[in-house]
């Protein structure tokens, strides 16, 4: 038997607007209870609060929270952000991230730029 409700009302794909891809970044935290709305970009090292609505694009290495979320500041400042998505760390191996782990997690840019195999 075929209800009469709210499948007769269902809209096909092709009714619905295309809001493009969203896409993560990588070294991205995310909260719980984080809604990403469709077509979002959140930035490589963003951090996202718990309990957010993210409706707009976050910049690389943000940090943002809010319903709608918003970028409350940035958690470097713009010359270490810019080394860190030059660096590409989270593509090298598990050896050389272990072996640099002090330097990566520093926040100090004069140290990040002494990697000693770059």
């Amino acid at each position: 038997m075929m209800g009469g409700g709210w499948e007769q009302f269902t809209p096909s794909l092709e009714d619905l607007p295309l809001k493009g891809d969203t896409v993560v970044g990588n070294d991205v935290w995310i909260g719980q209870n984080v809604t990403v709305m469709p077509g979002v970009h959140i930035g490589d090292g963003a951090i996202i609060a718990a309990n957010s609505v993210v409706t707009k694009d976050i910049p690389a290495y943000s940090i943002a929270g809010g319903n709608p979320c918003r970028v409350k500041r940035k958690r470097f400042d713009e010359d270490l952000i810019a080394y860190l998505l030059d660096l590409k760390w989270w593509d090298w191996d598990a050896d050389r991230i272990f072996r640099n782990m002090d330097a990566l997690c520093s926040g100090d840019l004069q140290k990040i730029k002494h990697i000693s195999d770059l």
